[in-house]
């Protein structure tokens, strides 16, 4: 192998070019192919010239440059690639174009993408997405978009891009859900379930009080129901006004999966909110069975469910869920005559939960009573009225309120001038005997015949339930739907559909997550392992830690030799990153130059789309 090396004689340095190789006693030797001259006297510059000319000789300039460069301000890149990726394979742009009326002229589809991004990188208002896309691999692109040239409007086209998408949903999440389908997702169970996003500030359409989910009853809000297949990917959701009641929504939710999505012969699960005769009504009309929870309190049914169905000793004592099931045969004749005839109810137990609720009441039972004994329960009117409020107080903030009778009582005093008043507490010990029998129970109502789903399958399908409680958990305190920082009706709709984007696009990367490190999730839910301390490239990743990474990664633009027109790197990036990019069809993440993405397979995988910098 011939390499260049420098030797010195009599206080002088050569130049050499020389080889190794292997003498006639097969030992490593090298011998001299060229002297290149004597550079003791050569300047720095001079040497600088010469290596430049060899490079330039062998026509290798583009490989070896000179470091004299200056870097520029870095751009959001690696939280950006994902969603890019992902929009790709989806299909986005062309569905969200065919979507929109022919005389749309701003960009609602880059602009939805750089909104998407946004949320799955720095969530943040309107205007805050705006300065964003100045710092991120957007403003890079070359013939990505065109806004207009002033501030004013190049910001009024996001929110005006948000009144489009608004109108755009319906189709949009139906063409997402005929794309999933082709992949032979599985629909035999749809879940729903609804939260609340609340508002800072008034006047804003759509928004009014009512319950809150959030624990901000002082604020307005918006009701959003979500809509998960069986693999738990979104298909649909609906906006709301705040004051709707759960159970209001359910007619318009299946009525819609059967006239937009035309899903057939599906089971509908939802939470306890929603049973009613009337939802139970609307739900078989369409030809869909049903499973859902149960409301605890308050129902003749559960305590009917109680007696009947007691549990035994060992049952109390088990560290396993207890499932048991009554049918229509086993109810007595008036419930007989509530219910149809393929009605089951399914009665489970959780040692864990009812030991945990039971020391909570215990707990706060002790409490009240040493606040009873440190207020006034005899005196002035004053004085028991603000110890009646002292304890009403308390109940309703630990939910006791049914436990404890509480009255003021005016004494009989030999004072004539001296009113004197009385705090009679009594405790309802058949309502926390009642609230006993409770503990660790919860209860299921389905027609789906036990043919198709036992006890047992019947209690999975509800308890996955929870992959919609986990999406809106990341749509809350991830995506940051909330605050909503919009006023009109369109923009805010438009705001949710950004934000469900954004939902699904987290919800396929976890996928992808899932596929590539199995051991870093949980093996029974597919829940996030919060595994921060584990930094080691063998060690996988988890949303957290993925997030995380992605956060640091970024593309710095380099101007060499005072050249206008930079060359851009990426920050480290780790092998497993790599591993989820490369998964998500995104070729050359780490030489952005090259940086393209792999083609959706609707278009046959021929197509890539590559983003010019």
């Amino acid at each position: 192998m011939a390499r260049f090396r420098k030797t010195t004689s009599k206080n002088n340095t050569y130049l050499q070019l020389v080889e190794s190789y292997r003498n006639s006693k097969k030992k490593p030797a090298t011998r001299v192919l060229a002297n290149l001259g004597n550079i003791s006297t050569s300047t720095k510059e001079q040497i600088e010239r010469l290596t430049l000319s060899f490079i330039k000789a062998v026509g290798m300039e583009d490989k070896f440059q000179m470091n004299n460069f200056t870097s520029g301000k870095a751009y959001h890149y690696g939280s950006c690639l994902p969603v890019i990726a992902l929009w790709n394979r989806l299909d986005l742009e062309k569905i969200i174009n065919n979507a929109l009326p022919p005389k749309v002229t701003i960009p609602v589809s880059q602009i939805s993408l750089i909104q998407t991004a946004n949320r799955f990188s720095q969530p943040g208002s309107k205007l805050a997405c705006f300065r964003w896309y100045e710092n991120s691999i957007f403003s890079q692109l070359k013939n990505f978009i065109n806004f207009p040239e002033k501030e004013r409007e190049k910001l009024h086209t996001y929110y005006r891009s948000l009144d489009y998408l608004c109108k755009a949903k319906p189709s949009i999440e139906q063409e997402l859900y005929n794309h999933f389908n082709s992949y032979n997702q599985e629909n035999n169970l749809i879940f729903y379930d609804l939260t609340s996003v609340y508002f800072e500030g008034d006047q804003a359409e759509m928004a009014v009080k009512g319950y809150s989910r959030d624990h901000r009853a002082d604020a307005d809000q918006i009701v959003v129901g979500l809509v998960l297949n069986e693999a738990g990917i979104p298909i649909a959701h609906h906006v709301f006004e705040g004051n709707t009641l759960d159970k209001q929504t359910v007619n318009k939710i299946v009525s819609d999966l059967d006239n937009r999505f035309a899903i057939k012969n599906i089971i509908f699960v939802g939470d306890r909110g929603l049973l009613t005769t009337s939802n139970i009504a609307s739900v078989k009309s369409h030809g869909y069975n049903y499973i859902m929870g149960m409301q605890k309190r308050n129902r003749r049914i559960i305590k009917y469910l109680i007696e009947k169905i007691p549990l035994s000793e060992k049952e109390i004592k088990s560290n396993e869920l207890v499932i048991k099931e009554v049918g229509y045969s086993d109810l007595s004749k008036s419930f007989q005559q509530e219910y149809d005839d393929s009605v089951r109810f399914i009665l489970c137990y959780n040692k864990a939960i009812a030991d945990k609720k039971s020391q909570r009441r215990e707990r706060n039972l002790l409490k009240f009573s040493e606040l009873l004994e440190e207020i006034h329960q005899q005196g002035t009117l004053a004085q028991i009225k603000e110890s009646f409020h002292k304890l009403k107080s308390f109940l309703s903030k630990y939910k006791m309120t049914k436990f404890y009778e509480i009255e003021i009582k005016k004494e009989c005093s030999t004072d004539a001038e001296k009113e004197v008043y009385q705090l009679r507490v009594k405790r309802n010990e058949a309502a926390i005997s009642l609230e006993k029998s409770l503990d660790g129970k919860f209860f299921i109502q389905t027609e789906v015949n036990s043919e198709k789903l036992d006890k047992q399958q019947v209690v999975v399908s509800y308890k996955s339930l929870q992959k919609v409680e986990r999406a809106f958990n990341v749509a809350k305190n991830e995506i940051d739907i909330r605050p909503v920082s919009v006023r009109r009706k369109t923009r805010i709709k438009g705001h949710v559909m950004i934000c469900f984007l954004s939902l699904l696009m987290e919800i396929l990367i976890e996928k992808e997550l899932y596929n590539l490190f199995p051991d870093m999730m949980d093996t029974e839910n597919k829940k996030r392992v919060d595994r921060k301390s584990q930094r080691d490239d063998n060690d996988g990743l988890t949303m957290t830690t993925l997030m995380e990474e992605l956060d640091t990664v970024r593309l710095v633009p380099l101007y060499i030799n005072g050249n206008e027109k930079p060359n851009y790197i990426s920050t480290s990036i780790s092998n497993n990153v790599k591993k989820l990019l490369s998964a998500l069809g995104i070729v050359n993440s780490s030489d952005p130059k090259y940086l393209r993405f792999r083609a959706s397979k609707s278009n046959g995988n021929k197509d890539q789309l590559k983003f010019n910098l």
